[in-house]
């Protein structure tokens, strides 16, 4: 897919000239930062009650070049994806709520060489019920398949089968409850996903705002999976039904955070996240045979115990364009100690590591190519921006990748081969994002990237990759 610049410049110029920019309300329960809605939802009455009707449709193109790193082979690869998300809202009384969602998802893939592939399947989606005023308090409680959020998805933003309890006064906030799958998620599953059977969890976070702007977190994941490791020798008949990790573990952190604002326009934001993980894991690898079927070896137990932080500060100018310049440092430990446990921080499996940096929209934390998970990895960024127009931005983000501990995976990377374990030299990477927020029921993102491999990759190994994605938000 390519973007011509003369397409480029008249979406930009339409963002501009556009109707008039609208910031968006605080989200409602279970809506994602970026998601919008009408602030007039259509609505029709049920057994005399309004029951709102909302939802969106994506629809996302992207185009991915060299993510083998390899010149020499053609194996680029175009991805197209829709999703439309169908919601119902409704209050039964002043003091409770329901709603249900659901969602269609399509992703046709066609790499070169390759046929093109095609998935289509419908995901249940949110559906719960929220009492609140418990006992005419600031307590409430929600029952069903709920949203677990927390503006930078470091630790999650996900959907789980759970009970949870909620308190919301002006300086203290809880959110707290329990989770564990109980039906499986797409309609082409045939069951709950192996990794997530016999998986509890309990999940909290704590918020004290302190001051205007100022406020600390505390979070914590408490995860214990009584699925059992599968006997050496058993067989299964394709890598979907298998689970090789039962993991019991507790992760426990701090955010501490703010933005100071001056009379004269200057803003400064500050964020530090830190987390600590601590457990056993019992591992079971398996072996694919010429028939395409998984049999399970020995199983292995390991302690672990890691930590991880992410910092970074954003300075903000004022005047026309509010330019924003924010460096960064993130930092996944990794290796084993001299008692032979596991120093390698892996996040919660909940988490999608999204946040916002200055713009108008959420950016990939750790990159929109690479888009590693936080372990074992160390990112340093350092990026700046511009608002286009009070809903429009246009940021430039670039990232340094090196590793704490030479190694032959990155964890969640999306590029095809694995580094040599020799340097713990990534590589570098630059990102380039304009959103355009501009319309209450339209938005469009523009991305691109380039990823630049390091030494620790092979010398045949290096050939930068690329990424441009367009994607367009219909809001309903």
């Amino acid at each position: 897919m390519t973007l011509h610049p003369c397409f480029v410049a008249a979406l930009l110029a339409l963002a501009i000239t556009g109707a008039a920019a609208q910031e968006s309300p605080a989200p409602r329960e279970g809506q994602r930062i970026d998601d919008r809605r009408p602030d007039a939802p259509m609505s029709f009455g049920v057994l005399g009650r309004p029951v709102e009707f909302t939802g969106s449709w994506e629809f996302g193109l992207e185009k991915r070049q060299d993510f083998d790193l390899d010149a020499t082979r053609d194996r680029d690869r175009r991805v197209r994806e829709n999703e439309v998300k169908l919601e119902l809202r409704t209050r039964p009384t002043a003091d409770s709520e329901v709603f249900v969602q659901g969602a269609w998802l399509q992703e046709v893939r066609h790499t070169q060489g390759s046929a093109s592939t095609k998935e289509n399947h419908f995901e249940r989606g949110q559906a719960w019920l929220r009492l609140g005023r418990l006992f005419d308090s600031a307590w409430s409680v929600q029952l069903g398949r709920v949203a677990l959020l927390e503006r930078r998805a470091w630790w999650w933003d996900d959907d789980r089968d759970a009970l949870r309890l909620q308190y919301g006064g002006d300086a203290w906030r809880l959110d707290t409850g329990v989770a564990r799958e109980l039906a499986k998620l797409a309609s082409t599953d045939r069951g709950i996903a192996a990794a997530e059977q016999g998986v509890s969890r309990w999940w909290g976070q704590g918020t004290w705002r302190w001051a205007r702007r100022q406020a600390v977190d505390v979070f914590w994941l408490a995860q214990r999976d009584r699925s059992g490791a599968p006997a050496a020798g058993s067989v299964f008949a394709d890598e979907d039904g298998t689970d090789g990790s039962d993991l019991a573990a507790r992760w426990l952190g701090l955010r501490i955070g703010g933005e100071a604002r001056w009379d004269s326009g200057w803003r400064f934001g500050y964020r530090l996240d830190a987390a600590t993980l601590r457990g056993r894991e019992l591992q079971t690898a398996f072996d694919e045979g010429a028939d395409g079927r998984f049999t399970a070896q020995a199983s292995t137990e390991r302690r672990l115990k890691s930590h991880a932080w992410d910092a970074d500060f954003t300075v903000i100018a004022p005047g026309a364009g509010r330019p924003s310049i924010t460096v960064g440092r993130a930092v996944g430990s990794g290796g084993s100690d001299a008692g032979g446990a596991d120093r390698n921080f892996r996040q919660t499996g909940l988490h999608e590591n999204k946040g916002r940096v200055a713009g108008v929209k959420r950016v990939r934390l750790y990159g929109e190519l690479l888009q590693p998970d936080l372990s074992n990895l160390q990112v340093d960024l350092l990026a700046g921006g511009v608002r286009l127009s009070e809903n429009t931005s246009f940021e430039v983000l670039s990232r340094r990748y090196r590793q704490r501990v030479p190694s032959t995976a990155i964890a969640a990377s999306r590029l095809s081969p694995d580094p040599l374990g020799l340097s713990t030299d990534l590589g570098n990477e630059i990102d380039l994002v304009l959103a355009l927020r501009e319309w209450r029921h339209f938005e469009i993102t523009l991305r691109g990237a380039r990823f630049e491999p390091g030494e620790a990759f092979a010398a045949n190994r290096r050939t930068p990759a690329r990424s441009v994605e367009i994607e367009f938000a219909l809001n309903f």
